[in-house]
């Protein structure tokens, strides 16, 4: 009880810092208004993760909710970064994300089904499904690029289905 409430206080004392940080920024260059943030992608989950761990101490379900909102984001912009691939290969990838989005959707459901849920472990399960769509992606972009290897494409995509299928079948079955 003392850890949990040690960590709303934390993470309190956190908004109120950063709060603080551009309200005081804002009074000392009202002439410079802050500029949107364009971070890395490694930085943004970073951000994301804290803000989530933070929101997790007060409110386990927003914080499985914002995750799954930011992995399914995520999961958009892979279908589009997926645009180069051509024919089946494209068609293949679409279905596959939209298989992963499915895994998204079945975890947060899991999650949040339950009178407390495993905030960091229901994120990271979430981000796991994207780091695999990630993976394929990368992978096909990179064959995409050799036109020598048209086979290996294949078997690329259906190994990565079939982990993708075990994780969604092992991250379903926690009804």
């Amino acid at each position: 009880m003392v850890i949990k409430m040690t960590n709303r206080l934390l993470s309190i004392v956190i908004a109120i810092a950063l709060t603080g940080g551009i309200v005081a920024h804002a009074a000392q260059a009202p002439q410079r208004p802050l500029a949107p943030l364009t971070l890395p992608a490694t930085l943004q989950t970073a951000a994301s993760h804290v803000s989530e761990t933070a929101t997790g101490a007060i409110d386990p379900s927003a914080a499985i909710r914002a995750a799954y909102q930011r992995n399914r984001v995520a999961l958009e912009h892979l279908r589009q970064q997926a645009s180069p691939l051509k024919g089946s290969n494209h068609a293949a990838f679409d279905q596959f994300i939209s298989d992963q989005e499915l895994a998204l959707t079945q975890t947060e459901r899991t999650a949040l089904a339950t009178s407390r849920p495993a905030v960091s472990s229901s994120i990271a399960a979430m981000d796991k499904v994207v780091a695999v769509a990630d993976e394929d992606l990368s992978r096909e972009l990179s064959q995409n690029s050799d036109p020598s290897s048209n086979d290996s494409k294949q078997d690329g995509r259906s190994q990565s289905k079939s982990q993708s299928d075990k994780s969604g079948e092992s991250q379903g079955g926690n009804h």
